[in-house]
């Protein structure tokens, strides 16, 4: 029988892959198995882990499985969490309220990649139930949201009062390409959702829904230079509620090379990006289902490597004075185990959840927003020591 602890990861790509590494490496790992739909994925995944994990398997000897799964259907989600300590949906988000439900029929902690909120409300409203399993659920894991939201309260933890949260974050191309200086570096599809609709943010203590694609604002990035920031949905998570009575303001943007936003809003404009069918030739069809499925390989540039960049700042007083706390993350990828910045980034973010669920370092039951989960130190020292390089600055106003 293997020692350790049972992870499960349902999603085996890229996401799903990196989380697994990191569960293996740091996780105590005892047992990982990667669900997908397709068992060929699975089972690439588990190939590659042997590739760029064989001393740390050998040395827990952990064992790894692939299995097959289909996520829409509830008796195979129960029938693959059973007798994992933790799990996590590197799905499709909108599979995440059933898989998250499965979990606790299962009575297995959970934790998601999240981005789109009407997801993880969703989810929030299976507290009761989570808590009566006697299990913890925390969405909202990954990148962003997860890894910005965890440093901001890492920056508040050094304030004897924080007022305001500014966060900024982009996966960009390293070397921008035309048409859109822009690279996939995630599902296109929820890179457009995330451009469009309503956003929440923290505005003079209240909750507001402002519309994405609003504030543009120019920011400076180092050797970067200017990059474009606007307001886009999902990554402000639960915090803007769970603040509301500490903070004045929290918002989140998204960074882009410069004109890329322009030539968005000339596609949105077009109506390129429409969501509602229209008529062609005799046949419905949807223009944004068009314009991902035409321009999606289009913008891979498979050979082109990516950067995540990152910036987090947390304004309010220390000790009678005005002061600020930054923290810039940038991620070029990691050339030896193959990995993208985003899925270093993201998976790596999201299996330091996953890990202290399975580990029972997280001590409250029920849905805890990521915000609550652990303290921000502690994420910050844990995402540190798998090589993600987080610079922290701490200004003081000299009277």
């Amino acid at each position: 029988m293997p020692t350790g602890y049972a992870y499960i990861i349902l999603g085996a790509g890229k996401q799903g892959l990196a989380a697994a590494y990191d569960v293996i490496r740091h996780g105590q790992a005892g047992r990982v198995t990667l669900a997908d739909g397709s068992l060929d994925c699975a089972k690439a995944a588990i190939r590659k882990l042997k590739q760029i994990a064989g001393p740390a398997l050998q040395k827990n000897k952990t064992i790894l499985m692939a299995i097959q799964l289909d996520a829409r259907k509830d008796s195979e989600l129960r029938r693959v969490l059973q007798g994992h300590h933790a799990a996590l949906s590197a799905l499709p988000y909108y599979l995440n309220p059933s898989v998250a439900r499965a979990a606790i029929a299962m009575k297995v902690n959970y934790c998601d990649l999240g981005g789109y909120f009407e997801s993880t409300q969703e989810i929030m409203k299976l507290d009761a139930q989570a808590k009566k399993a006697g299990v913890t659920l925390i969405p909202d894991c990954g990148v962003a949201p997860g890894m910005c939201n965890s440093l901001a309260v890492c920056g508040m933890e050094h304030l004897t009062r924080a007022r305001d949260v500014r966060i900024y974050c982009g996966g960009l191309p390293q070397k921008p390409r035309p048409p859109l200086d822009y690279k996939v570096v995630f599902n296109l599809e929820g890179v457009l959702g995330n451009y469009f609709g309503k956003s929440y943010v923290l505005r003079n203590g209240r909750v507001e829904l402002v519309p994405s694609f609003s504030g543009r604002e120019d920011i400076q990035f180092g050797r970067f230079g200017k990059l474009e920031a606007v307001i886009t949905g999902g990554a402000t998570s639960t915090c803007p509620w769970t603040f509301r009575k500490t903070l004045r303001n929290y918002d989140y943007k998204t960074l882009r090379y410069p004109g890329h936003y322009d030539k968005i809003q000339m596609l949105k404009d077009l109506g390129l990006l429409e969501t509602s069918q229209v008529r062609v030739n005799g046949y419905r069809i949807v223009p944004r289902d068009v314009f991902v499925a035409v321009t999606g390989p289009r913008l891979a540039f498979p050979k082109d490597r990516d950067l995540l960049i990152q910036r987090v700042v947390v304004y309010g007083v220390l000790k009678g004075k005005k002061a600020e706390v930054t923290y810039d993350v940038l991620d070029y990828g990691d050339r030896k185990t193959g990995f993208t910045a985003m899925q270093r980034t993201t998976g790596f973010s999201a299996a330091v959840f996953l890990e202290m669920l399975a580990q029972g370092r997280v001590s409250r039951l029920g849905v805890v927003p990521v915000e609550r989960a652990i303290s921000g130190s502690l994420f910050l020292k844990e995402i540190r020591k798998r090589g993600i390089d987080v610079k922290e600055r701490i200004r003081v106003e000299q009277r």
